[in-house]
């Protein structure tokens, strides 16, 4: 089997046999990995707590047909940080959830894994009401389906945008609308984000705006993988 190493972020694992576990990890250089962590269920095993989701791990792994098997753990960064704070918690699973079901299997996407592990950064460091939206909107639009917010994706107007069509992919005026409503505000927010003003959107206070930007940013992942998001359904922006 051939031996290799990477650095990875823990998105998920569950049970196989009597101790041992099956971690999904998105890598830096092999996309997402699935892989047997033998014996991590015992105990005495000091791998088990090195793999726990949103875990940051220098990981070596030997290469097989349809898993791989984990052979040694090194931790780079815990997630303990965010286990002290449900909403944090929450949140990065959700963005873990997210990237999973986006991520190919042994497909190396190593802007996800950068994106994946800066907005987990972020989530630590600082407060923000708009920090798992933000991250939906930014992987979307890595993923090349960016919503149209500066202008009527109907008629190209700049003026009178009052709905957002996430079938559309984007803003509404007046004349075209067929989506939700959405308020100036939101519109804001939203351009802030997809606009290179990230920093300063993710300084705003709570608001009704940030609020629709959030509910918003669910629909359109949602839309995007074609389900819902379990980890979702825990966490509910508050007006």
């Amino acid at each position: 089997m051939t031996l290799y190493r990477d650095k990875g972020i823990v998105l998920r694992s569950y049970k196989l046999g009597e101790s041992d576990r099956i971690v999904v990890m998105m890598t830096e250089h092999h996309g997402k990995v699935r892989a047997v962590a033998k014996g991590i269920r015992k105990t005495k095993s000091k791998i088990g707590a090195r793999l726990e989701p949103m875990s940051h791990v220098d990981v070596q792994l030997y290469k097989g047909r349809e898993l791989d098997t984990v052979s040694q753990v090194e931790l780079i960064d815990s997630s303990a940080r965010l286990h002290n704070n449900l909403d944090k918690l929450t949140q990065g699973m959700s963005m873990l959830e997210a990237v999973d079901q986006i991520a190919e299997d042994r497909e190396p996407s190593p802007h996800l894994y950068r994106m994946l592990q800066g907005a987990l950064n972020a989530l630590m460091e600082q407060e923000s009401p708009v920090m798992l939206a933000s991250f939906y909107w930014k992987l979307l639009a890595a993923e090349g389906v960016s919503p149209q917010v500066q202008l009527c994706v109907g008629c190209g107007a700049t003026q009178d945008l009052v709905a957002f069509d996430i079938f559309q992919g984007g803003l509404q005026c007046r004349s075209c609308r067929t989506g939700i409503s959405i308020s100036a505000s939101a519109i804001d927010l939203l351009q802030q984000v997809l606009g290179g003003q990230l920093k300063v959107a993710l300084a705003q206070p709570e608001s009704p705006a940030s609020f629709e930007v959030s509910q918003l940013a669910t629909q359109a992942m949602e839309h995007h993988i074609e389900r819902r998001l379990r980890s979702v359904a825990m966490f509910s922006p508050r007006h």
